[in-house]
């Protein structure tokens, strides 16, 4: 394996962060640099703004980001394995944990030396690693043409949007999070997925377009061919940012959506930066300047008072988020293979 500097060196895609003056009365320590994974986009954004500044008024220490996929990053890890790995702290959809710790590229979270985890609801506590956030799925629509707000998943089979309604393909997170819920609420199970192709194929009449990713999704909403679709809280909001008109309803049937946590790398070079790194994220301050726009990332910190958009689509408190719905990734996980093929059959393809 490649020394610790130069696998820091040489990381594709990674930028350096913290580079500037050092704030007064405090010493960097040589050589003291951690490398952490992040999500493109938001993510990357709102962990260079706030996280990492805050990080290096905590440790002295700076972080380089290593941008990737969830499921890169379980495969990047998984190939070093026994090695050094390329990165000391992870993010996970929650989809993705279940693999990782099969794949034992994970360390259990020493909660003893996070001070702000104790902060965190039960729900949002883990042995593997605490949540940073979630995401939340509901029915996005254009406020211009659908002036009612849905409120329920049923309204996509109405003949009045015949050839308006959008669905992404399930090779993205929101696309078989969609499909796991739709299941759910047409009464399958997640060893019998029929309920929901059945509600699928009876859907394509409504359908306007299948989005081969979610880029591809963002411009259908753009260019406004599409009314109604399955969507998220996180990317509404960037929509809205961007003047598209599209808003987030939230099915009588309830919340449902998925965490995102952060891990302490098995074999990492620098654990204790790793877990201080993954504990200033869970600090209140920073959670609660992630809340606000352009990042609108869901804070799980209780200390954390919840405010604007969140608390019109999603809920009003902490107590509320604790009680959105998950789903069953260890059983939906060994499918999803064959549920990717499944819809590109049966339904992309149609």
């Amino acid at each position: 394996m490649e020394l610790n500097r130069n696998r820091r060196s040489m990381l594709s895609g990674a930028m350096a962060l913290g580079a500037g003056a050092l704030l007064p009365g405090r010493v960097l320590a040589q050589s003291r640099s951690l490398v952490a994974a992040t999500f493109p986009g938001t993510w990357s954004e709102a962990h260079r703004a706030i996280l990492a500044p805050a990080f290096r008024q905590r440790t002295g220490a700076t972080v380089t980001q290593s941008i990737l996929l969830a499921q890169d990053q379980v495969a990047r890890l998984t190939a070093a394995k026994g090695g050094k790995p390329p990165f000391d702290v992870a993010i996970f959809d929650a989809p993705q944990v279940p693999d990782a710790i099969k794949a034992g590229i994970l360390a259990h979270y020493p909660s003893d030396k996070s001070p702000n985890y104790g902060d965190l609801l039960p729900a949002f506590q883990d042995p593997w690693g605490p949540t940073i956030s979630m995401q939340v799925i509901g029915i996005g629509y254009n406020p211009k043409r659908i002036k009612v707000p849905p409120t329920s998943w049923d309204e996509l089979w109405d003949p009045k949007y015949k050839g308006r309604v959008g669905l992404t393909a399930l090779n993205s997170q929101l696309g078989i999070a969609f499909l796991a819920e739709l299941n759910r609420v047409r009464g399958g199970s997640p060893d019998n997925f029929d309920p929901a192709f059945k509600a699928l194929k009876e859907l394509m009449p409504n359908v306007g377009a299948v989005a081969a990713d979610l880029g591809a999704f963002a411009t259908l909403w753009q260019q406004e061919q599409i009314d109604i679709a399955p969507y998220n809280f996180n990317f509404v909001q960037t929509l809205k940012s961007k003047d598209v008109p599209v808003e987030l309803a939230i099915p009588s049937t309830g919340a449902a959506g998925w965490k995102t946590s952060m891990h302490l790398v098995a074999g990492a070079v620098e654990p204790d930066l790793a877990v201080q790194y993954i504990d200033t994220h869970l600090d209140p301050v920073v959670q609660a300047a992630m809340l606000k726009s352009p990042y609108d990332v869901i804070p799980t910190n209780r200390k954390v008072a919840l405010a604007g958009p969140v608390t019109l689509a999603i809920a009003k408190t902490q107590d509320d988020l604790g009680k959105i719905r998950g789903f069953d990734w260890a059983a939906i996980n060994p499918q999803r293979s064959e549920l990717i093929a499944r819809f590109n059959r049966e339904i992309q393809q149609h």
